[in-house]
């Protein structure tokens, strides 16, 4: 990691085009100024994490639904770590079961 000491309204370049400037300081707090071109994503780590997350659901999503399309099950269902989707269902709804 790279380590960088800069006081208020100086910049750090990052390539050619994403600029990092010091805004202000307020005790324990540093506001930066980003200036980089829209084709970059800029996000607060946090924000970033819960995107990529989102985003590895979406594919487990799209494959289990690809795969359910083409004749198996979704992924995650049916393969022994889950029950399977009818069965689950039934033991919700009491499907399937005798009553007296």
């Amino acid at each position: 990691m790279l380590v960088l000491s800069r006081q208020r309204d100086e910049t750090i370049m990052i390539g050619d085009e994403v600029e990092l400037t010091i805004v202000d300081i307020r005790g324990d707090k540093v506001r930066i100024g980003i200036n980089a071109p829209s084709s970059v994503a800029v996000h607060r780590k946090e924000v970033y994490e819960s995107i990529r997350q989102e985003n590895e659901r979406a594919a487990q999503f799209r494959d289990g639904l690809d795969s359910f399309n083409a004749g198996g099950s979704p992924a995650g269902l049916g393969n022994g770590t889950v029950p399977s989707l009818a069965a689950s269902i039934a033991a919700r709804t009491n499907i399937g079961r005798a009553t007296a």
